[in-house]
């Protein structure tokens, strides 16, 4: 081994300029500003022999392979990190610039994140070196974020992780150059200043605050994410707290004039904040309020929704103001309540009709201008249509108005099993460019857990909107996901023929409905339709009526075994993140189990008199399997998750359905497996006697 690392803020000599693209086998990700290559001999990854700061500044957590070099000066080749303010490092915080040559690698920043980023940036070219066989060539990289604040959402309302899991998250995340997390912890924390609210199961304080720290050593600040005056039924619950409610008939919402209702917001916000020391902002919720305005002290108040809305609105941005934090606000019910929001988020509307409604209803934004608390960000959020005139407006609006705007977009909305639509590819580049465009200066990438999909099916996304909020490029969704591909799992799984995502999202698509003629798989349903079964004394009846469904079946089992094959392959060669193709191998098994039931029950539906009982024995054997089906599916989840809840958890009212809501177990999951299961299991007593 021969080289150095040195961090470094100094311009460093350039040679001649070869090309402005890194060989195939090298693939960056998220892919720097500027790049250039230069002639000349390269160097291996195993060429670098130490590392050193060259003015002292500290090194900074480094990965794997760097993490292995001696922190001393000795012969060979090295890697200098210097920390120098100079006009030829960018501007950025994060700002760095990376070059290669025949003495090492030099790292220059003005502090120590661009160094940070600096060193992650030759990990992955030490990476691709390594995978690949092949060197690092001469090299000059000069880069910075196009966005300041870079946030993903983890959202914890209905389940917690294994502890070691979190420090897995934030260490991915630090490689992808993501810079915040903003956790909603709900009932997951266990709050010491209002006991009650806190799972028996929640992450202590004095835990979390250690992940916080942990995070803020590799550029990760986190913030709290505390629901309040909507979305607190994991609050209002509590038989103890009724008298906090806006409707006494609702856990939804607090009310607002209720000075008691402050005393326990604060007291949760309190305890939040002690869990991240490391944050700038609290987010305090605030969205889909609904019919506000209830509660007794509302009533004689003569305050109109939207006043009582900022009325609480003003009340939290005081107290995160008084704690040193600055206040994230879901920004919904602002345009809810002055009529523009289906302007914001539905495309059915017209441009005409557009400016229509803001033309009418902006003058209600403007009266209530002294209503909004300046300290305030206001999050801006649409994770389907960032660029509908009317979000554009809202965006233009807070701007004009000088109150501080914060871009929201999802990788994982109400979607259940994993995120769709290419994992909301289009959206995220969408609002990406957005915010840089509109020059705002952060955003957040939300993972709602509405319907608690594993946290390793959304790494697809956000390694989307980590590429897109560093530095936007108008690229496709195949080349950023081969380039997720080559960087999470291997070079060699980079080639399309890897690609089994988009392919199990389309499974996953007629999962949902298969075995159903009314509901759906996003939201819990107390009451849902079954598909009928056969009438023995019917014979091919019953396979007409859903022949539709059945030719979907039988595509689904091609797909699966397509699906199993890549993924099958992928294990075989992945170098990183084999769990998550764990993960999803056992999406793929569960998904098909609707597919083969409807085969099984078209076999028996079709069958002649005598082959009626061979029909059934071969359904009943399939049955018999879900419970084996269901064993390994928790097996691998529970890896990283701890599965439902714990004895004597109280499942709030479930006011929007939310399908990990709906069961204290994890039966939730199966929703309709198990009841269908149940039904035919009946169905074959009776086909059974009536053979007799």
């Amino acid at each position: 081994m021969k080289t150095i690392i040195l961090v470094s803020c100094l311009l460093c000599f350039i040679g001649p300029l070869a090309s402005e693209e890194l060989p195939k086998c090298f693939q960056l990700l998220p892919s720097p500003q500027k790049l250039e290559v230069k002639n000349g001999t390269g160097l291996f990854y195993n060429e670098l022999n130490y590392i050193v700061s060259v003015n002292n500044s500290a090194i900074p957590v480094l990965g794997n392979i760097c993490a292995s070099l001696p922190h001393y000066r000795k012969k060979g080749k090295g890697i200098f990190l210097q920390l120098l303010i100079s006009a030829n490092i960018p501007e950025s915080e994060e700002g760095y610039i990376l070059e290669l040559d025949d003495q090492g690698v030099h790292i220059q920043a003005r502090n120590q994140k661009g160094l940070f980023y600096g060193c992650q940036t030759l990990e992955q070219l030490m990476e691709d070196s390594r995978d690949c066989k092949v060197m690092i060539p001469l090299l000059k990289i000069t880069d910075y974020p196009d966005i300041v604040y870079r946030a993903i959402h983890l959202d914890l309302k209905h389940h917690i992780d294994s502890g070691h899991y979190y420090y897995t998250i934030i260490d991915r995340l630090a490689k992808i150059k993501v810079n915040a997390i903003i956790i909603e912890f709900e009932d997951k924390l266990r709050y010491r200043k209002a006991p009650l609210v806190g799972a028996a199961d929640a992450i202590s304080i004095e835990e979390f605050a250690a992940i916080s720290r942990y995070a803020q050593d590799r550029n990760i600040e986190i913030s709290p994410l505390v629901q309040g005056l909507g979305h607190a039924s994991f609050i209002l619950k509590h038989k103890e707290y009724l008298s906090l409610r806006d409707d006494q008939d609702s856990d939804w919402v607090f009310d607002p004039l209720n000075p008691k209702t402050y005393n326990l917001q604060f007291a949760l916000y309190e305890d939040a904040i002690a869990a991240t020391p490391c944050g700038k902002y609290l987010h305090v919720g605030g969205d889909e309020v609904g019919h506000l305005g209830k509660s007794e002290l509302s009533l004689k108040s003569g305050k109109n929704s939207f006043e009582l809305q900022m009325y609480w609105l003003q009340k939290v941005t005081q107290f995160a103001n008084e704690h040193n934090r600055i206040p994230i606000f879901w920004d919904d019910m602002v345009f809810k309540l002055s009529g523009l929001y289906p302007t914001t988020y539905n495309p059915e509307i017209s441009e005409q009709q557009v400016k229509e409604l803001w033309a009418k209803n902006r003058p209600l934004l403007e009266k209530s201008l002294p209503l909004f608390p300046q300290e305030c960000v206001y999050m801006r959020w649409n994770y389907s249509n960032p660029k509908l005139s009317g979000d554009l407006m809202a965006i233009d609006w807070y701007k004009e108005h000088k109150l501080n705007v914060m871009a929201a977009t999802a990788v994982q909305g109400m979607s259940s099993m994993l995120p769709r639509n290419h994992s909301n590819f289009q959206a995220i580049k969408d609002f990406c460019e957005l915010t840089v465009e509109r020059k705002i200066s952060g955003i957040l990438c939300t993972c709602w857990d509405d319907c608690s999909p594993h946290f390793e099916t959304v790494w697809r996304g956000l390694s989307d909107f980590a590429c897109f909020s560093w530095n936007y490029k108008d690229v496709s969704f195949e080349t950023t996901h081969a380039l997720f591909r080559h960087r999470f799992y291997s070079p060699e799984m980079e080639p399309s023929s890897f690609e089994f995502q988009d392919q199990l999202e389309s499974a996953v698509d007629l999962w949902d409905r298969t075995l159903i003629s009314e509901g759906d798989r996003e939201n819990y349903h107390k009451t849902f339709k079954l598909i009928d079964l056969p009438q023995a004394n019917k014979r091919g009846e019953w396979a007409l009526k859903y022949k539709e469904k059945i030719s979907l079946a039988q595509n689904a089992l091609i797909q699966y075994k397509l699906i199993k094959t890549k993924i099958a392959k992928g294990l075989e060669v992945a170098l990183r993140n084999r769990y998550s193709l764990e993960v999803f191998n056992q999406i793929n098994e569960l998904q098909v189990y609707p597919s083969n039931l409807l085969i099984a029950l078209e076999r028996y539906d079709n069958a002649d008199e005598s082959g009626k009982k061979e029909a059934a024995l071969h359904l009943k054997k399939y049955l018999n399997y879900f419970d084996e089906l269901r064993k390994n599916f928790e097996a691998v989840y529970s890896q990283t998750r701890i599965l439902g809840n714990p004895e004597g958890y109280q499942l709030d009212s479930n006011f929007h359905n939310h399908l990990a809501n709906g069961t204290n177990n994890t039966d939730w999951m199966y929703m309709y497996e198990l009841p269908m299961n149940q039904k035919i299991l009946e169905w074959l007593k009776v086909q059974i006697i009536s053979k007799k």
